[in-house]
């Protein structure tokens, strides 16, 4: 069965309808483009832990510290750096959406 796009009612009277990405092209295209770069920074760090799997397994195997080896320790990083790096994505967003002008702010 094909899905049904019901048209949805006027708003109700005071409320605003949020801002979407087609208002403000130029702010998606910055959010774009720094969400781009953080993810290189990631894959950059994902595509040294393949490396190490798949070229250094004894490095890999190594326990560094606490009895866990580097493998374990490189995934718990990288676990904490996609939540770094998603952090700092939404500070990047807040500064551009910061810098720039928005009509539905009331200004």
């Amino acid at each position: 069965m094909l899905p049904v796009h019901i048209q949805p009612e006027s708003a109700p009277s005071g409320a605003t309808a949020a801002p979407s990405d087609d208002d403000h092209p130029e702010l998606a295209a910055a959010n774009a483009q720094a969400g781009l770069w953080l993810f290189a920074v990631y894959l950059a760090f994902y595509a040294g832990f393949v490396g190490l799997s798949a070229f250094a397994p004894e490095l890999m195997a190594r326990s560094p510290f606490g009895g866990l080896n580097l493998a374990v320790l490189y995934g718990f990083f990288l676990i904490v750096m996609a939540l770094v790096l998603a952090l700092i994505y939404m500070a990047a967003c807040r500064r551009a959406a910061g810098r720039h002008p928005l009509e539905d702010r009331g200004q």
